[in-house]
This record gives C-alpha cells, sequence and structure tokens, in this order.
C-alpha cells in the first residue's frame, strides 16, 4: 500500500538526517506512486524512463524539501516538471 503523505514527508526527514532505510523505503514508495501518476498522462512504454528521470531528481532536490511542507505536492511538482519535459522531447523528435 503506498504511503500517505505524513508518511512520506517523515520518511524524507529521516533521509536527509542520513537514514539510508528511510531513503531506500521513501524511494520505493515515490517509485509506486510515479508509476501510476505517469500511467495516467504517457504513453505505457515511457512511464519506467520518466519514474527514473524523476527519481533521480527527486534524490538531487531532497535537500530542497521542508519537513515542515506536504511532501506529495513537493513530489508532484517534480514529477510535472519532468513529464513537461518529456513532452516537449517528444515533440522536437517528430519535427515539430
Amino acid at each position: 500500500m503506498i504511503s500517505g503523505d505524513a508518511t512520506l514527508a517523515r520518511l524524507m526527514a529521516l533521509a536527509q538526517d542520513g537514514d539510508a532505510a528511510a531513503y531506500a523505503t521513501l524511494l520505493h514508495e515515490c517509485q509506486r506512486w510515479l508509476a501510476r501518476y505517469f500511467a495516467r498522462r504517457i504513453a505505457p512504454g515511457l512511464v519506467d524512463d520518466l519514474v527514473q528521470e524523476t527519481l533521480a531528481s527527486l534524490h538531487h532536490k531532497r535537500a530542497s524539501f521542508d519537513p515542515s511542507r506536504p511532501f506529495l505536492p513537493w513530489l508532484a511538482a517534480i514529477a510535472r516538471y519532468r513529464w513537461v519535459d518529456q513532452l516537449r522531447r517528444i515533440y522536437k523528435a517528430q519535427g515539430h
């Protein structure tokens, strides 16, 4: 079952403090959430790569997360940027 926002925020706070197990759990839960998020927005063959790109972005931006704020809107914003980037790549590849 996918964890709720408070649990994910707590996992991220622990990960920011260096808890590797919490970070692994967070990434697993985020992977599941992102797969569902992108499944409704992009061709099935592109979902896995987009999930991985978004997880890489989460990793690079993890220090910017404020544990006093909700986690899922923060993750959704990162996912949206990666999704838009993907749409731009598709559009450009089609010669537009």
